[in-house]
């Protein structure tokens, strides 16, 4: 593949960030801690986010290959299908996530009509109805991911011209926002740590660092601040409410038609990544038993509703992903010196993500972030015990040649 600028770079990563996921995640922290405490969980968390891509970018360009092969070289074999795995439950969650926006749009549409419609039904129909479709390929669906971004950019304009209401008042700042800075990490690390899968193709470094620097130093934190001012300005309880505030119901069916546009978009890339990702597992399956089998598997996951608990959902993405990413960050750095056998890459990536789940249940905590406390207690893990078994591994690996 030919070696990409910054600029290439970057529209891949802005299409995938253009849309209602990354807008939801800024109305929901503003909606439940307020706005001043949303936006420092926005500035914190995309901070942390910029971080690791910078990291990130520069392992990219050092050793040019795909996420899978990075996980692999730290892990074993067995990295691919933990890299995999995890990829697979970020994008059934968002798949559900997602699914579960699309049937409330549906449901309010033909609320209008005075007809009401079960949410259940709803979540099997259409994500049965998207599987289907998938089955024909991607390339029949890449028509609606061109349309996608145009459209959600003048949908946003529209909404924050023509928002009704005032401004919300300041609530008071307490610990607990830190719980949003867990959803905006949540809500992006995977896309975060697979960005070798991209950064491979970057004609330098240097144009791995822009792209970062402009993608969570601009354009996230800008979107996820559309969410914010939004739902500040309107008091919003949900993503359709925020969006359809101050319209007739001309505009009120456009943003519920949209929603499903969107959400139909977006859901077909997560299926895809899903699938793709599977490849990495064991087993030979055909593309359309795959397709339909998770699309099934995200069915049955929208059917527990993870719209209603996306926090702990999101929770976990973070926690299990980050700490897969801060193992990888710590290998990395520690370079050759400090070659490891691949169990001390999963214990440190174990102690990461027992620490992170406890800070989120028991409240065990370093930092008061669940992400941030697994995302530590891997890298120290990792550091530590390359310096105690990583030398006797090589003191060993020589002896025994």
């Amino acid at each position: 593949m030919k070696k990409q600028s910054w600029w290439q770079l970057l529209s891949i990563q802005a299409g995938g960030t253009l849309c209602l996921p990354v807008i939801l995640v800024g109305q929901l922290i503003c909606q439940k801690y307020g706005w001043l405490a949303a936006c420092l969980s926005l500035g914190i968390g995309n901070l942390f986010l910029l971080g690791i891509g910078l990291l990130l970018a520069s392992l990219s360009t050092h050793k040019p290959t795909s996420t899978v092969e990075q996980a692999a070289r730290y892990f074993g074999n067995k990295g691919r299908i933990l890299f995999a795995s995890l990829m697979i439950f970020s994008m059934l969650g968002w798949f559900g996530i997602q699914l579960n926006m699309m049937s409330l749009s549906f449901g309010h549409l033909f609320a209008m009509m005075g007809i009401v419609l079960n949410p259940l039904s709803l979540n099997i129909s259409i994500g049965i109805a998207m599987s289907c479709v998938m089955c024909f390929g991607m390339k029949a669906m890449k028509w609606l991911s061109n349309l996608t971004s145009p459209l959600m950019g003048l949908t946003m304009l529209y909404a924050i011209f023509f928002s009704a209401g005032t401004f919300a008042p300041i609530a008071p700042l307490s610990i607990s926002f830190l719980g949003g800075v867990s959803l905006i990490i949540g809500a992006n690390i995977a896309a975060v740590i697979d960005l070798p899968t991209f950064f491979q193709y970057a004609k330098s470094k240097r144009d791995a660092y822009i792209c970062i620097w402009l993608l969570f130093g601009l354009i996230v934190p800008f979107i996820e601040g559309v969410g914010i001012f939004l739902t500040a300005m309107t008091q919003g309880d949900s993503i359709l409410g925020v969006l359809q505030s101050g319209g007739g119901m001309l505009w009120n069916i456009w943003v519920s038609c949209f929603v499903i546009f969107a959400g139909w978009t977006t859901n077909n890339a997560n299926l895809y990544s899903a699938i793709t990702s599977s490849y990495s597992l064991p087993g030979k399956f055909s593309s359309m038993g795959r397709t339909l089998a998770f699309g099934l598997l995200g069915v049955l996951f929208a059917c527990l509703n993870p719209l209603g608990n996306i926090e702990a959902v999101l929770e976990m993405i973070g926690i299990s992903i980050g700490g897969m990413g801060a193992v990888m960050i710590s290998n990395f750095l520690l370079g050759k010196k400090y070659r490891t056998p691949s169990w001390v890459s999963f214990l440190s990536w174990i102690l990461g993500l027992t620490l992170g789940i406890s800070s989120a249940i028991f409240g065990v905590f370093i930092t008061g972030v669940p992400a941030f406390d697994a995302f530590i207690a891997a890298s120290v893990s990792q550091i530590v015990l390359s310096f105690i078994f990583g030398e006797r591994y090589i003191y060993e690996t020589n002896n025994s040649q």
